[in-house]
């Protein structure tokens, strides 16, 4: 039950401290900083994955992994490219808030293995995605000024809703509540 509580509060206090502060700024938001937290998230979602997809149990746990890591990598390079076409100079955080406590997720789902692994890596990506989508609609999206960028974040966001539907009907199907 502990881990069942603990992993979805990571993750939200992940998207949460890379999101939350500056929705509170939102005047002062750049494309830059979008980009930056952008690039931030999808690079805690593939690493996440990876891991998902080595330490995962159940093969449907794994394949959920490999398609997570395959989109958010796709994604992420998508957004790279877009910021070099505009010039869009940003730096992501290595050490900020956000980044410590996607650590101490990660070192939460490391510290785990078999059904326990599973339960705590499908609680952690159920609530990720929910707030990253979130996140995408009520923050980036309401932010953005490049148009191009904000196109792009729309026509993703069918995926990543994907990948909360597939996350939770894995649960599901495991046995997991995901309620």
């Amino acid at each position: 039950m502990k881990t069942l509580i603990m992993a979805p509060l990571l993750a939200a206090a992940v998207l949460w401290t890379a999101f939350g502060a500056l929705a509170g700024n939102s005047a002062k938001l750049t494309d830059a900083q979008i980009f930056a937290i952008y690039d931030q998230v999808n690079g805690f979602d593939i690493a996440t994955a990876e891991l998902g997809a080595v330490k995962g149990s159940a093969v449907e746990v794994r394949e959920l992994a490999v398609m997570v890591l395959r989109d958010h990598s796709i994604v992420r390079q998508m957004a790279r490219e877009l910021a070099q076409r505009h010039n869009v100079v940003y730096t992501v955080p290595k050490n900020d808030d956000a980044a410590r406590a996607h650590q101490a997720a990660m070192a939460r789902l490391k510290a785990k293995s078999g059904r326990d692994f599973d339960e705590a890596y499908l609680a952690h990506e159920t609530a990720f995605h929910r707030n990253a989508i979130d996140a995408v609609k009520t923050v980036l999206l309401k932010n953005l000024r490049n148009a191009e960028f904000k196109a792009q974040l729309q026509a993703v966001l069918p995926g990543f809703e994907h990948h909360l539907a597939q996350t939770i009907a894995t649960a599901r199907k495991l046995g997991y509540s995901q309620d």
